[in-house]
């Protein structure tokens, strides 16, 4: 697993703050936040995977910044990259049939969050192609097994998870759902 390198981003620190559950910050300047963290992370993506034809495949809604923060800094630094977004089953025949060409690049799954790992997993089973690598914004520690056989890139591990529910702060195994929290809605 590779994490975002905050001695090279010192500035990553700030933005962190900001994505945390506990911040109270939602929002523009969370959707910010998490597109800025993508820019970085992309950088260490561009440095290790050596293909030029990449596609990225977004969880939708929560991985929308994050990942368009990751595609294009990809681009800018000089891969090709094809953004598909995954919604749910029934979209995602539709999205892979028009998208049929770039589903042998070199994959990135992008998910702002991952707490077990099993729906992106699951997800990634469905597609049929071996070189996929996964990307988030904050892993769940606890998930770190589920993903011993695989590329992993995580701007940070959390040692707390939680369901994303519709509260305001984090209690009793439930917190703020990120995609609520990005868009302000409740």
């Amino acid at each position: 697993m590779k994490n975002l390198d905050l001695l090279r981003f010192p500035h990553a620190k700030k933005l962190i703050q900001v994505c945390k559950s506990d911040s109270g910050i939602n929002g523009m300047q969370l959707r910010n936040a998490h597109y800025e963290l993508g820019r970085m992370l992309a950088i260490h993506i561009a440095e290790e995977i050596k293909d030029e034809n990449i596609t990225v495949i977004i969880m939708m809604r929560a991985g929308l910044c994050f990942g368009m923060g990751v595609a294009n800094n990809l681009e800018e630094l000089g891969k090709k990259v094809a953004v598909l977004f995954y919604i749910n089953d029934i979209h995602w025949k539709k999205e892979v049939s028009n998208g049929k060409r770039v589903m042998n690049n070199h994959i990135l799954l992008i998910d702002s969050v991952i707490n077990t790992g099993k729906g992106i997993l699951r997800f990634a089973k469905k597609i049929e192609n071996p070189n996929i690598s996964f990307i988030t914004n904050v892993l769940a520690e606890k998930a770190l097994k589920n993903f011993d056989n695989s590329k992993l890139y995580a701007v940070r591990v959390s040692e707390r998870s939680f369901v994303g529910s519709k509260v305001d702060s984090i209690q009793d195994n439930k917190g703020p759902d990120t995609g609520d929290r990005l868009f302000n809605i409740k």
